[in-house]
Order: structure tokens, then C-alpha cells, then sequence
């Protein structure tokens, strides 16, 4: 067993998931040395949220980073030779005008930031994705480039933390936790293991949904929440017995019911012949305070993956079972179906940078599977150069102001968020409903006896 060093010149803490992982393979890039990666549990990580996610890479948003980062961590999946490039499509139902207004503002968006997707009619989507009921959308929007990290992004960042090993930069410690984080006058100094204390000028926390844990350790505050995350498994599905494929059909999202669905590939690859089909809930999501997650020796399955009820889904179920009525002769696997816990932030947006309240101390937060590799590199060039590639103020831990990372503040504002995930469709700029009033000029009473409308910005009423 390696011996933990007295010093290094960074700790990245969650060492063991595909965005610790990706952190520490862009910063050796830059010539980074002398790292150090702790994590709690196993590495690659058996309990946070790269062990059990979906794996999906959609190319599409309407913001420009976002593209920019799930493009490149798609390439950088593919060139690895861990990347289906299967294609995937989102549906607007004929009842759905809303939706596929929205779906022409994703091309649109998607067009100008340099992605493939495009428009498509019920037929194409019907040949692509025969498990559809045709007659009941009225188009869809088709991204050739998204598919599926295979076999898992978890085995990719298992990948990445040996190679980072291998070459002698960084050391890896599992079953590690950070105790503390030594901090003097407003600067980190070190971090404190109950293996020993590693004196270091930087600390880069990377721990997904524990994150706010350890931010706090810092004197720090994280503004993020994680959501429990419903995903029901259904076979035996053999569709593609014999064929070797982990996956089969394209991605389906059909966001007017805040759900999608795919297949598991051929029965005998390592979790293939079912369909896996998950749900956002757009009512009541269910939050949990991070000190509230269950630990690795209390929780059924693992500390991200809650028990489910069948109750959460019940009304969105049965609309799927129109659209996708295969799920309807399918049986569901209940043991394998569980909660899985992701983060949300209160405006939606990853939360990357160098904290405002402690010197030294680094996130690279709140970042979705597809945007791993491509967030890596963004959190690389900032911390090695001064500045990313792209403009990263939508994604800067230091837009928060005080005020917006109270408590009540976080928990109300990510709950709108997570109400969002997948439906109503959003404009890019839909004000929030909650954190509102917080602050208001001289000039508040006056604009607004005469008519005026408010739009909110680092909590002022503008």
C-alpha cells in the first residue's frame, strides 16, 4: 500500500469519479505534477453517481458551453473506444405545440453552436426508433452525434486515474476521505486524512453530490442540491440476442412526459436485455440534504441510489405505456429500480472556479456524464492558464452573491430547477419565480405602479 505524502502541489478530492478522474488527466496535460486524489470509497467510485448514470450524451442546448463540453467529451469517449455513437431523438407529441416549438429553438441553437441536429417527421423517427407509436408525435428532433458511453463511464474514469497513476503524476488513495481542510487566513494549507496530513497550496473538490460537505470543510459555500432521479428497468427484452451490442435503438427522450428510454443491448453483455427507462419528476422532486445521504453500509444498493416508489411514476408510466407501449409487455424489475441521486444547482448551470471565500480552494461541480472530459478540460485550462477556451461566467462558483447560497434560498431555487429538467420547456431567459424581492433599488415602488416587469439578477429586482 502506497504511503500518503506530507505535501503536494494540488489534492483533488472524489478522486474516483468520471469528473475527478477527467480533472486530474487535463491538469497532467498541462504538466501538472505531485497530485494527489483521495476518495472515500472504491476507485473507480462505487457510490456516487458516475457508478449508476445513464450515460447519455446529447450534443444539443441552448447554451454555448454546454455544447462545447459534451462535444468534447464526446470525442474524447469515442477516441478512447468508449463511445456508441447510436444517435438519439427527442419527440413532441401531436398534442404538444409547445414542445415542438422548442425543439426548432434546440436545432436552432444546436446549428449555431456547431452541433448536427436537426429536424425529422414522425415516419424517419418511426424507422429509427421502431418501439414508437407513430401517430402520436407530430416530429422530433434528431442529434446523429449523441449516443452512449459504453461500457460505462465509470470504467473510463477507472481508466483515466490508472493511466494518470502509471505515469508517475499522481497518487491515488481509495477508502481515503478528507477529514478536514486546513485553512489560515483565508487560504488552504492542507488537508487532513486519517491516514495523515498533506500540506498543499490547492484543493480541488470534485465529490458530485457530497460536494457541499466538503466545500463547507473549507469555509466555503456550494449552492447545490441533490434530486432523487427515478430509473425503472423492464425485460427481458432480447431484441438483439446474439448481436454483442450494448445498445440497439437510438436514444429516446420524450420530454413532454420528463422521461426517456433505451435499450440495454444483447442479454449477454454486462447489463444488457432490458429497457431502462427514467423520469424527472416535474411536480414535487424529491430533494435531499447531502448530510442525509445514507452511507455506503446503511444503503440497500449504494448511498446514490435510493429505494423507489412505485407511486413517483405511476401517471408518467402510464403515458409512456402510449408512446412506448412495449414497457407494457414487459415486466418490471423492481429490485434493480432505484432513485438515483444527481446534483441541481439553483440556476442549473455546473459550478467551476476558484471559491470566492478561500484562496485555493476549487470546484468542478454539478457536471452530467456528458460533460465530464469536456469539463475536465475547461477546469485544466483555468486553473493552469488563467482561463478556459470559452467565456466561463455561466459556470463561475463566483456568481452566487451571499444571499443566494443561504439555505433556504439553495433548497427553493434547485427545486425550481429540478422541476425543469426536462419539462416545461425553458426559455433561456425564464426568470425564476423563487428568491425573489430579495433586493430592490430606491426606484422599486415607482417602476412597478408604473407597469413595469422585473427580471432579477444576483438577487436584485432589475
Amino acid at each position: 500500500m502506497a504511503t500518503l505524502p506530507k505535501q503536494a502541489n494540488a489534492v483533488i478530492i472524489g478522486q474516483g469519479g468520471i469528473v475527478g478522474a477527467s480533472v486530474a488527466h487535463h491538469m497532467i496535460g498541462h504538466g501538472w505534477d505531485g497530485l494527489v486524489g483521495l476518495e472515500a470509497s472504491a476507485i473507480p467510485s462505487d457510490v456516487g453517481s458516475t457508478s449508476h448514470a445513464s450515460d447519455f450524451c446529447y450534443m444539443t442546448s441552448h447554451d454555448k458551453m454546454s455544447c462545447y463540453t459534451t462535444t468534447y467529451s464526446q470525442r474524447f469517449y469515442e477516441a478512447r473506444g468508449h463511445y456508441n455513437r447510436i444517435g438519439g431523438m427527442e419527440v413532441a407529441r401531436v398534442d404538444d405545440d409547445a414542445r415542438m416549438e422548442e425543439l426548432k429553438r434546440k436545432v436552432g441553437s444546436g446549428k449555431a453552436f456547431g452541433t448536427n441536429a436537426h429536424l425529422i417527421g414522425p415516419s424517419e423517427a418511426k424507422e429509427r426508433f421502431p418501439l414508437l407509436e407513430e401517430g402520436l408525435i407530430q416530429g422530433a428532433m434528431w442529434d446523429p452525434d449523441a449516443g452512449l458511453v459504453v461500457p460505462r463511464s465509470q470504467r473510463v474514469a477507472g481508466e483515466l486515474v490508472d493511466e494518470a497513476v502509471a505515469s508517475g503524476r499522481l497518487q491515488a488513495f481509495a477508502n481515503t476521505p478528507a477529514l478536514a481542510i486546513d485553512v489560515h487566513d483565508g487560504r488552504v494549507q492542507g488537508v487532513e486524512t486519517h491516514k495523515g496530513y498533506i500540506a498543499t497550496p490547492v484543493v480541488i473538490v470534485t465529490c458530485g453530490i457530497w460536494g457541499p460537505l466538503v466545500a463547507g470543510m473549507g469555509g466555503a459555500h456550494l449552492p447545490l442540491m441533490p434530486v432523487e432521479h427515478p430509473l425503472l428497468f423492464f425485460g427481458p427484452y432480447d431484441a438483439f440476442a446474439g448481436t454483442g451490442r450494448e445498445i440497439g435503438y437510438p436514444l429516446f427522450r420524450d420530454q413532454g412526459n420528463s422521461a426517456y428510454l433505451r435499450d440495454t443491448g444483447d442479454p449477454s453483455t454486462s447489463e444488457g436485455g432490458q429497457i431502462e427507462w427514467g423520469y424527472y419528476e416535474p411536480t414535487e422532486p424529491r430533494l435531499v440534504y447531502p448530510q442525509d445521504i445514507a452511507s455506503k453500509e446503511e444503503a440497500r444498493l449504494s448511498p446514490s441510489m435510493r429505494d423507489l416508489d412505485a407511486d413517483q411514476v405511476m401517471s408518467a408510466y402510464e403515458r409512456a405505456l402510449e408512446i412506448t407501449p412495449v414497457l407494457g409487455d414487459l415486466g418490471w424489475d423492481e429490485k434493480s429500480s432505484f432513485n438515483g441521486l444527481l446534483s441541481v444547482t439553483p440556476d442549473g448551470g455546473s459550478l467551476v472556479g476558484e471559491s470566492p471565500e478561500t484562496r485555493g480552494l476549487w470546484f468542478c461541480e454539478a457536471v452530467w456524464v456528458k460533460d465530464g472530459p469536456g469539463m475536465g478540460k475547461v477546469f485544466a485550462d483555468w486553473i493552469s492558464l488563467g482561463r478556459p477556451e470559452l467565456d466561463p461566467h455561466g459556470i463561475d462558483i463566483a456568481r452566487f452573491y451571499p444571499v443566494q447560497k443561504t439555505r433556504g434560498h439553495v433548497y427553493d431555487r434547485c427545486l425550481e430547477t429540478a422541476r425543469k429538467i426536462y419539462d416545461p420547456p425553458v426559455h433561456p431567459r425564464e426568470p425564476y419565480e423563487s428568491g425573489r424581492n430579495l433586493r430592490r433599488s430606491p426606484f422599486w415602488p415607482r417602476e412597478q405602479a408604473l407597469g413595469g416587469y422585473f427580471m432579477e439578477a444576483g438577487g436584485w429586482e432589475r
